[in-house]
């Protein structure tokens, strides 16, 4: 169930799901409020939520770049705005050519051109896993663990040292190709060290002597919101 309200000068879309147990609010790509509900969640209950989420949404949807996904729009890409190019082709896919993304639909379709450019950023993240993580595994020596690309938004990755797997988000695409190996040794330094203790610092800046540079660098990125919601 979707319903359009406005709260406080909030206008936001809401969305009721049967399985959601919390609250969640976000940021389309257009900019717009989505809030979504569980089913048992009051209107008042809601919408108290909203307002005490507006210095959040203040700050967020300056940040939003409106997306029409169509020739002439922009993509971050591996810390670059590219230049978006769509046009019709008989095979659906995403090409890179010096500043422009050129994706080829077999119909001009938003929803497809999404569907691309997400194949785009996980299939970059995965090429970037699997040189990295055997890589940074044998620098401090951890056992490889399983690991793939997951469609998180929240974050830039995730490590489960019990079971030894280890996920970054597709998003991570649109950062530089420094930040995104930062991120891999992130994830793969919690194989040694799960929480954010004195080893886990020391063995990360063990083996990145820039690490505090780059930190400050994915800390502005994510504060910036260029590449919130893209796709």
């Amino acid at each position: 169930m979707t319903t359009e309200r406005t709260c406080e000068g909030i206008s936001y879309t809401l969305k009721r799901n049967r399985r959601q147990r919390n609250l969640r609010l976000h940021i389309s790509s257009e900019g717009k409020v989505i809030v979504s509900a569980p089913y048992f969640a009051s209107n008042s209950e809601i919408d108290a939520f909203v307002t005490g989420s507006s210095d959040w949404i203040a700050r967020h949807t300056g940040k939003v770049s409106f997306h029409d996904y169509e020739t002439g729009d922009f993509v971050p890409y591996l810390g670059r705005k590219m230049t978006l190019l769509v046009i019709e082709g008989k095979i659906a896919r995403a090409d890179i050519v010096d500043d422009k993304i050129i994706v080829t639909v077999k119909k001009r379709d938003i929803r497809k051109v999404k569907e691309i450019i997400k194949k785009l950023y996980v299939e970059t993240v995965e090429k970037v896993l699997e040189e990295r993580v055997p890589y940074w595994c044998g620098a401090i020596g951890a056992e490889i663990p399983t690991f793939g690309v997951n469609r998180a938004k929240g974050k830039w990755g995730v490590c489960y040292p019990q079971e030894k797997r280890l996920y970054l988000s597709y998003m991570c695409a649109t950062l530089p190709e420094d930040l995104i190996d930062m991120t891999v040794l992130h994830e793969v330094c919690h194989l040694r060290f799960s929480g954010h203790g004195k080893n886990f610092w020391k063995l990360m800046k063990a083996n990145m002597a820039d690490l505090d540079e780059r930190k400050a660098r994915l800390s502005e990125i994510t504060r910036s919101g260029w590449t919130y919601n893209i796709v």
